[in-house]
């Protein structure tokens, strides 16, 4: 398996991608965003054995360089159940341990998420509920925040910080 950074050349097999596994949210915003400005924004292709199987990102928070976020994760219907979720999952770890993050994290739909929720507890995440008055798409959209430690210390909680959730959500409105 290995990751192929979004680019000029692959981005609109990318944002294809991404709308048949989200296809209620438009990632293509943030994708162009990671090619001119974005420099805390990468996003990739997961090919597995010549196949594109999914899309998977790393960025992070100013407030918090110590923690890698996982953006846009998702493996194509077809590929699921091979355990390629799993081994893309682990693949991102080590790539933000190698850049030197400490905890890696994500968000995901509260309620509309089961699959998900499951399969990050499986592989080691502990959740946390997200919702601040500041950011008021997270009590229309409930989520948490998921996370791990990277180097075996306790993981430090993200105890609300803003995220700009709401202003993703305004970003992938179709």
């Amino acid at each position: 398996m290995k990751f192929i950074p979004i680019d000029k050349t692959n981005i609109d097999l990318a944002i294809s991608i991404q709308h048949h596994l989200f296809p209620e949210y438009n990632g293509e915003i943030n994708y162009r965003e990671s090619l001119i400005k974005e420099e805390n924004k990468t996003y990739f292709l997961i090919e597995e054995d010549g196949n594109i199987v999914g899309i998977t990102g790393l960025y992070f928070y100013k407030v918090d360089p110590t923690s890698a976020w996982l953006g846009w994760f998702g493996i194509l219907e077809e590929y699921r159940r091979l355990h390629l979720g799993s081994k893309a999952l682990k693949m991102f770890e080590e790539m933000a341990k190698e850049q030197g993050f400490k905890t890696v994290r994500l968000y995901t739909d509260k309620y509309d998420n089961e699959v998900a929720i499951n399969f990050y507890k499986a592989n080691g995440y502990t959740e946390e509920d997200y919702v601040l008055d500041e950011d008021p798409a997270s009590k229309i959209y409930p989520l948490f925040i998921f996370s791990k430690s990277l180097d075996g210390s306790k993981v430090t909680r993200w105890n609300n910080k803003n995220i700009g959730f709401t202003k993703q959500t305004e970003k992938q409105v179709y």
